[in-house]
């Protein structure tokens, strides 16, 4: 029965992402330029219910998370809390810039987005 348990549990995690955010903007950069990646920067403010979806239900998917972390160093910024670098504005949360490790602008979304929509922006970023 233990071993039938641990199975489940084991099953179970498997099926939700995790990101391993940057612990800075600074940071996700210097590590984009080192592993060949890009950078993908989240906006967001607390309470902002389009963030939280992203990062309940968005992030937590397996395929995104893997997508994400195949391509891209995220990096998540407050807009309330924490210095917003030059030239990535806003005009609501959540806000994603795509940029590269030269901080090139790569594309940018701005909103919440289901899943299969955000896994084609992803896909679309070059």
């Amino acid at each position: 029965m233990r071993y039938l348990l641990l199975g489940l549990i084991l099953i179970a995690s498997s099926a939700w992402g995790e990101l391993k955010w940057a612990p800075s903007y600074d940071a996700a950069l210097a590590q984009a330029k080192k592993e060949k990646k890009y950078v993908m920067v989240m906006l967001s403010r607390e309470g902002c219910p389009a963030c939280e979806y992203m990062e309940d239900i968005v992030f937590e998917e397996k395929a995104v998370s893997l997508a994400i972390e195949k391509r891209f160093v995220p990096v998540h910024i407050d807009i309330h809390n924490d210095p917003l670098p030059d030239g990535l504005g806003y005009i609501g949360t959540p806000t994603f810039h795509f940029i590269d490790a030269k901080e090139k602008k790569l594309g940018r979304h701005d909103g919440g987005a289901n899943i299969p929509t955000f896994m084609g922006i992803l896909r679309n970023i070059k």
